[in-house]
């Protein structure tokens, strides 16, 4: 990112707060502000030049703060949105941020409470680059995401790039988890060695020894010269061990050896090859639950497990949809040679609406199905997978309809209703975390956040 000011866009009918908040702000160099104090004026000025965040009072006559949040994420889905919402109406907090709000900030606000939302928000811009390709994309190397799971996951690469530290990646199939991978080794510097991704799931148990430290010729059947193994091939670089909780015991031996002391054999051999080789590891697995059911060797998780970086499902961040839409519709669009101009809005709502079970993998496979189906110049709901199409409504879910208030705020909101699956899981947390419709990792953190405990 560039040393150019970020535009804010400053959204309220209340003249009174709109001079307090210009009257605060003007001394933040960092800002060009602008003000204005209906939608449909904000709509205009981001027409004419376009925002890096918007700002927005939820209460406005009109049209209200939800339904600019949808129209900017409709034209604009790069735009970052926080919106303003009175200090008791949490369930209005709680639609913003399903409607796809960056976050909400609590109006009267407290000034010291929005800078430190505003830094946090810099800092997740400052790691973004522009893809001119893609209408000026947002993203962090290969990886699309808005959101502030997306943040934490863009500062965890740059964090651990910088060491030589090992990598596990965790997270559901189709999250993108080889593109971390390649995120840690592009930022790394190791950057201009060759990195080696390996699918260990697709390897049989007889040749993944062979294929991941080679063999010697004559060390078993139709093994008639020496063949060099991915390790060998990922010297001086990173090797990405994708799916590494399916690998058999025997391989986790001679794994743990390499992690310890960076020797292996060749299948068949006895000479120790050196090799100096960054390791990442990728699972969808449970391996807890690998580990007592003596399927994963625990001293292998602890050395695997130095550092931990938790891909989200698609479900958790759905207000990066848009963007991620936005990016494969061009994409495809012009892969096959189609002058499609825009997705209608029906199309858009199906797509924020559907759970996702297959990730980032299913939308970029629903979104060239609807473009190679697409005849006209506009994606219709029609063009989309049938599993989206006749998804019903949302119902609300039973367990916040006792908690949410206009007395509690969002984190208490939703720290209790963790407490409540949680206890009517028996603290099952691969259970809970179905239910709740997270990752594991995602609900383990969200434990120690709020501080949760049995009773």
């Amino acid at each position: 990112m560039t040393d150019r000011k970020i535009r804010l866009l400053y959204v309220d009918d209340e003249i009174a707060y709109q001079n307090i908040f210009r009257r605060e702000m003007g001394e933040d160099q960092r800002f060009k502000i602008e003000i204005t104090g209906d939608g449909p004026s904000a709509l205009k000025m981001l027409e004419k030049n376009p925002a890096d965040i918007v700002l927005t009072d939820l209460s406005m006559p009109g049209m209200d703060g939800i339904e600019l949040l949808k129209k900017i994420q409709q034209r604009w889905p790069d735009i970052f949105v926080l919106i303003l919402t009175g200090v008791n109406s949490a369930k209005e907090a709680v639609r913003a941020m399903k409607a796809g709000a960056y976050d909400y900030i609590l109006k009267p606000f407290d000034f010291t409470t929005l800078q430190m939302q505003l830094e946090k928000l810099l800092q997740h811009l400052s790691l973004l680059d522009k893809d001119a390709d893609t209408e000026h994309m947002p993203r962090f190397e290969q990886l699309i995401g808005r959101t502030p799971s997306m943040y934490e996951l863009f500062e965890g690469i740059r964090r651990t790039a910088a060491t030589n530290a090992t990598v596990l990646i965790r997270g559901e199939s189709g999250t993108g988890k080889e593109l971390v991978a390649a995120a840690v080794h592009a930022r790394s510097s190791r950057r201009n060695r060759v990195f080696v991704p390996v699918n260990c799931a697709s390897l049989t148990e007889s040749l993944i020894n062979s294929a991941l430290f080679g063999h010697e010729k004559g060390a078993f059947s139709g093994a008639d010269k020496r063949k060099i193994g991915f390790f060998e091939h990922a010297d001086g670089g990173t090797i990405f061990l994708d799916e590494i909780g399916d690998i058999p015991i025997t391989t986790q031996i001679a794994l743990l050896r390499v992690l310890e002391l960076g020797t292996f054999q060749r299948v068949g051999g006895t000479e120790t090859i050196r090799v100096d080789t960054r390791i990442i590891c990728a699972t969808n697995k449970d391996l807890e639950a690998e580990m007592r059911a003596k399927a994963f060797r625990e001293d292998l998780y602890y050395r695997l497990n130095v550092v931990t970086l938790n891909v989200p499902p698609l479900r958790e961040r759905t207000s990066d949809i848009p963007l991620l839409t936005t990016y494969f519709f061009h994409k495809f669009s012009k892969q096959n040679n189609k002058n499609i101009c825009a997705i209608s809005s029906k199309a858009q709502q199906l797509l924020k609406l559907y759970h996702w079970p297959g990730n980032v993998r299913e939308l970029a496979n629903a979104i060239e199905r609807a473009v190679i189906f697409c005849s006209g110049d506009l994606l219709e709901a029609e063009h989309l997978p049938h599993e989206l199409r006749m998804q019903q409504p949302a119902i609300q879910d039973a367990t916040t309809t006792d908690i949410v208030s206009d007395t509690n705020s969002l984190p208490e909101i939703e720290a209790a209703v963790i407490r409540k699956v949680l206890t009517s899981k028996s603290w099952n947390i691969s259970h809970a975390a179905e239910a709740l419709g997270i990752a594991r990792g995602t609900l383990y953190g969200k434990i120690k956040t709020y501080r949760i405990e049995k009773d």
